[in-house]
């Protein structure tokens, strides 16, 4: 039997970054670096709390303001 997987998810809800747990919102952050930190620092902490998978993942507007980012630097 496979284990579940925890997954974070962030996602683009107008002019913040929602961050989810498993479909459930658990913050908002206006920068994407910071929904990024967030999402990381939760998933990892809750690798230390569990032996279930955990995994963060993001929406394609975040992927294209990434994009975005890097090429404006």
């Amino acid at each position: 039997m496979s284990e579940h997987t925890i997954e974070y998810h962030i996602a683009d809800i107008g002019k913040a970054w929602g961050i989810f747990r498993e479909g459930m919102q658990i913050a908002v952050r206006m920068d994407p670096a910071d929904a990024i930190a967030f999402a990381n620092y939760f998933a990892d902490r809750e690798t230390m709390m569990t032996t279930q998978p955990v995994q963060v993942s993001a929406d394609l507007c975040l992927h294209r303001r990434l994009r975005e980012i890097r090429l404006a630097a």
